[in-house]
C-alpha cells in the first residue's frame, strides 16, 4: 500500500516537474510558482538544502539518497527535463499564436493562488500587510527593468545562472525574465537547443564551445541552488509567517506581467481615455470575452485543485 502511494506521489511530482520545466523558459512565469501552487515548494527547497557534497565525494550514496528524498528530487528533475526539451516548444507556440487565451488562463490560476494563500495567514496585523506589499512591489519592479547588453562569457554565464536559478525557485519571480534582463536569455536558449543536436551532428570544436557553456551554467545552477535554498529553509524554519506573506506577494507581483489584454487595456489606455473626450474601442469584444472565459477557467481549476489538496498542509 505504501509502495503504491509512493509511486503515485512520484508520478504527481514528475508532472509538477514537467509543468515547471515548461514554464521556466517563458519570461514572466516562474517554475517556483508551480511548486508553490502544487504544495511541493518547501519539500523541494528542504531537500536541495540537505544535498551534501561530502557524502557524494565519500561515496555515501545511500545516505545521500535518503537525506535528500532521492525519489522525489529525481522524479521532479526528470519532469523538468521533459518540460524544457519537449513541452516548452508547445507552450512557446501557444504564447506566439494564442497569447490572450494562455495569458488569461495563467492569470486566473495565479490570481486564485494569490488570494488562496493570503487566506492562510489568520489574524493579520499591520506588519503582515507591510511584508505583503513590499514583496508585491519588488516583484512588479523586477518586470520593469531594462535589458543589459553584454558579451556572454563563461564567467558571466556562471553568475547569471546562479542568480537566475535563485529567482527561478522563488514563486512569482521568473528566472527567464532575469536572464532576459541580464542579456543572456537568447544565449541560454541557444545552448539548450543545441546541447542535444551537437551529439547527433558531432563536431569537436562545436562540442567544446557548447559544452563549456553547459558546464559553466550547471556550476552556476548548483551554486545558486545550494546557497539560496539554505536561506529560504532558514526563513521557513524561523520566520514562517513572514516568509509565506513574502512568497505570496511575489506571486501576486507577477500578475501585471501576465495580464492578457496588456496591448489594448492597460494603465496607459485608461490615462488616454480619461484625458480624451473622444470615445474609442479599447479591446474587441472577442478579446475581452476570451480573456474573461480563460481567467474564470484558471480560477475554477485552482479552486478545484485546492479542494483536493489543501495548501495549508504544506506550510
Amino acid at each position: 500500500m505504501d509502495n503504491l502511494k509512493s509511486k503515485k506521489n512520484n508520478l504527481f511530482t514528475y508532472f509538477v516537474g514537467v509543468l515547471m520545466g515548461s514554464v521556466d523558459i517563458i519570461p514572466g512565469i516562474s517554475g517556483g510558482t508551480i511548486a508553490f501552487i502544487t504544495g511541493i515548494y518547501y519539500e523541494l527547497i528542504k531537500n536541495i538544502d540537505r544535498f551534501s557534497f561530502k557524502n557524494l565525494i565519500k561515496g555515501q550514496f545511500k545516505t545521500l539518497w535518503f537525506n535528500i528524498n532521492g525519489s522525489f528530487l529525481l522524479s521532479l528533475f526528470l519532469g523538468i527535463i521533459t518540460g524544457v526539451f519537449f513541452l516548452s516548444s508547445i507552450l512557446i507556440y501557444l504564447f506566439e499564436h494564442h497569447p490572450i487565451s494562455i495569458y488569461a488562463f495563467i492569470f486566473g490560476i495565479i490570481l486564485g493562488t494569490f488570494f488562496q494563500f493570503i487566506e492562510l495567514v489568520k489574524d493579520k496585523k499591520i506588519d503582515d500587510y507591510f511584508y505583503l506589499l513590499l514583496s508585491l512591489l519588488v516583484s512588479i519592479s523586477l518586470t520593469q527593468l531594462t535589458n543589459f547588453d553584454v558579451e556572454p562569457t563563461l564567467t558571466y554565464l556562471f553568475f547569471c545562472s546562479a542568480f537566475a536559478i535563485s529567482a527561478m525557485i522563488l514563486p512569482g519571480i521568473s528566472g527567464a525574465m532575469i536572464l532576459l534582463i541580464l542579456g543572456v536569455y537568447n544565449e541560454f536558449l541557444f545552448v539548450v537547443q543545441n546541447s542535444i543536436k551537437i551529439l547527433f551532428n558531432f563536431n569537436i570544436n562545436d562540442f567544446i564551445s557548447i559544452y563549456s557553456k553547459v558546464f559553466s551554467i550547471l556550476l552556476g545552477i548548483i551554486l545558486g541552488l545550494k546557497i539560496f535554498s539554505k536561506f529560504v529553509v532558514w526563513l521557513f524554519n524561523n520566520k514562517k509567517r513572514k516568509t509565506l506573506l513574502i512568497l505570496t506577494g511575489l506571486v501576486g507581483g507577477s500578475l501585471p506581467k501576465l495580464w492578457p489584454l496588456k496591448d489594448c487595456l492597460n494603465l496607459n489606455t485608461f490615462n488616454i481615455l480619461f484625458r480624451s473626450k473622444k470615445s474609442f474601442i479599447i479591446c474587441s469584444a472577442s478579446e475581452i470575452s476570451v480573456s474573461v472565459l480563460f481567467i474564470l477557467a484558471g480560477l475554477i481549476i485552482i479552486l478545484l485543485f485546492n479542494r483536493l489538496k489543501k495548501p495549508i498542509e504544506y506550510f
